[in-house]
């Protein structure tokens, strides 16, 4: 009888938390590495041509992992039965390989939906959950639950795998997420284990018998937070983990990628090695479609988490989807500064931003070049964020979007007493998170339809800071037109620099991309700062008669038709615009829901 046929023969060997404990495999560790041994970029997108140009920079820089995920490749094992996804993500694992990368994992999430699942391993849904905190697909409970006691239910678990396995016979390892999952394992139906972190740990363990020791494969588990409040059930499940030879992968902010979000604060308290993810792919911030080139954020941190013993290295994220790549973009920048930085902690940001200019533009270049890549993150900050919010659906035009206002907000992840934050982009002034910016920039009706603000920061409307009225004011639009005319500024500044460099880039392809990022900066930042003034200036003019002069009247109209103009602009840009998660062109469909309510004004 095999070793995984005794295994499955009860399920406590699986599930019980005080099973024995299994024999530690060495982590993955490169060779020529020390400090850092897990350096990694994450592919999403089966763009075969941008994938391969991805595994060829990565062999230059010295990655010696990568992985594959998302809805394109492979975002769940089961993805793999589709034909198109698996012939990608096989591709690739093998391009991967052929260039000498050493480990190519896949993601996965456990557990898939509950329907995937045979209804004989489902019983009624105990009615005493709890989902306050939790994500909106389970705010009304669930009517079903799968039996982690019953060990016929890991069989059919396993087996499944196995199938699923067979489709892709070269991975090297999984990335397994828990948290964010088809069917959470915290809302499963088990005597046996009585807490969230019980179930998430037996979970992780169960897996890890499973991939590790059956199908000798390695594994990361990925975890984050959504809330607060999540946070110490994921300490805990760490803690009850039985396995060592396992690497936890976390975020460097919680949540999601909003560059206003503090580092993590839980690092030192996860006992097993850990790597930090990073999006390169700029999912919120352009998707490398426009000026992403970010040194200062991306050395920041790696040093920030450089300081932790436990923290053995990174994996950033390459690309946002379809067409989408950071590499031969200026993107490409914060890559190659994780790479460098993995090898040598104290390497100088501007020294190496200095490097990469030289190497990919020309050594002539780098007077102007600098200066334009360094201001890249100051125009994403002033035109996709207003006054320190991330005010943006991903990265397409979307103010109205209710998230921006209730369980994106930047305060949530700060204390109660540390709300104040500094705006520069000349405004240059202090703001409270939630009384000034929260409170003004949000519409009245997301301040008391507060399901969302309860689910997450339910503190903040018991401190009664924010007032169920229509809060914006003259001076907060003039605020909003100062920050968004300084990205303008500031992306026309970079622009020209770029231009006089141009004549300077020999390779003509590079050059030509270069220019077109930059000029689509330009672009963008016009067409966020006219839509502000829309958006907000609407919202004041509609607070009654003694705001509604004819100066605010000709200024929104102005900047609707000067929004009109820059996505028409968009949408004949002369160049093709790489297609990815953000449809750039496809911001007038926020713009129209706007224009609507102009045409309000105008009578």
């Amino acid at each position: 009888m095999s070793k995984m046929k005794i295994l499955n023969t009860t399920a406590l060997v699986y599930m019980a938390l005080w099973c024995i404990s299994c024999q530690s495999k060495q982590p993955n560790v490169h060779k020529n590495a020390e400090k850092f041994p897990y350096q990694g970029w994450n592919i999403l997108s089966s763009h075969k041509e941008n994938g391969l140009k991805t595994l060829d920079k990565a062999a230059e820089y010295g990655v010696n992992h990568i992985e594959l995920s998302h809805y394109q490749l492979c975002h769940d094992l089961k993805d793999l039965r589709n034909a198109k996804s698996r012939e990608a993500t096989n591709f690739l694992v093998d391009a991967a390989h052929e260039r000498g990368i050493e480990d190519v994992y896949v993601w996965d999430h456990a557990f898939y939906g509950l329907d995937y699942y045979p209804d004989s391993f489902k019983v009624e849904a105990q009615g005493n959950q709890d989902f306050t905190h939790h994500t909106t697909k389970f705010e009304g409970g669930l009517q079903q639950q799968l039996n982690l006691d019953d060990p016929e239910f890991w069989k059919w678990v396993y087996n499944d795998y196995d199938f699923l396995l067979a489709l892709s016979p070269n991975l090297d390892g999984i990335v397994l997420t828990f948290i964010e999952t088809g069917s959470y394992v915290i809302y499963q139906h088990s005597d046996k284990l009585k807490t969230k972190g019980q179930k998430l740990a037996a979970l992780v363990d169960s897996l890890g018998n499973y991939f590790i020791d059956e199908k000798d494969m390695k594994l990361t588990i990925r975890t984050f937070i959504y809330n607060q409040f999540e946070k110490d059930v994921i300490l805990e499940a760490l803690q009850l983990i039985k396995r060592k030879d396992l690497t936890v992968m976390i975020k460097m902010v919680p949540h999601d990628w909003f560059l206003t979000y503090p580092y993590q604060d839980y690092v030192s308290e996860i006992p097993f090695p850990v790597v930090i993810e990073y999006d390169a792919g700029m999912e919120y911030a352009g998707e490398n479609i426009i000026a992403n080139s970010f040194p200062h954020y991306f050395a920041d941190a790696f040093k920030h988490y450089a300081q932790y013993e436990n923290v053995v290295g990174y994996c950033a994220r390459a690309d946002r989807f379809e067409e989408t790549t950071a590499v031969g973009t200026p993107g490409e920048l914060n890559l190659y500064v994780l790479s460098e930085l993995a090898k040598n902690k104290a390497a100088d940001t501007d020294s190496l931003t200095r490097a990469f200019i030289a190497k990919n533009y020309g050594e002539e270049t780098v007077q102007y070049l600098q200066p334009a890549f360094d201001s890249a993150f100051s125009i994403i900050m002033a035109s996709m964020y207003t006054l320190g919010t991330h005010t943006a659906n991903h990265s397409r035009l979307n103010f109205h979007r209710k998230n921006i206002y209730q369980s994106h907000t930047t305060g949530e992840w700060y204390a109660p007493d540390d709300q104040m934050r500094w705006v520069g982009h000349g405004v240059n002034r202090h703001f409270h998170n939630y009384k000034d910016v929260i409170n003004t920039l949000a519409p009245a009706s997301y301040k008391t339809d507060t399901a969302g603000l309860k689910k997450d920061i339910a503190w903040v409307l018991d401190s009664a800071w924010l007032s169920p009225t229509e809060e914006m004011t003259r001076g907060f639009l003039d605020y909003i037109i100062t920050e968004k005319s300084y990205a303008v500024d500031l992306a026309e500044d970079a622009l020209a620099k770029v231009e006089k460099a141009l004549p300077m880039v020999k390779d003509t392809t590079l050059g030509n991309r270069l220019h077109h990022t930059f000029k689509r900066t330009v672009l963008f930042a016009k067409e966020r700062r006219a839509a502000a003034i829309a958006f907000y200036g609407y919202r004041l003019w509609e607070k009654g008669k003694e705001y509604q002069t004819e100066e605010l009247k000709q200024l929104v109209i102005d900047s609707f038709q000067e929004a009109d103009s820059s996505i028409a602009e968009m949408e004949n840009y002369p160049v093709h615009v790489p297609l990815g998660q953000w449809r750039w062109h496809r911001d007038r469909e926020a713009f129209e829901i706007y224009k609507e309510e102009c045409l309000l004004l105008k009578q």
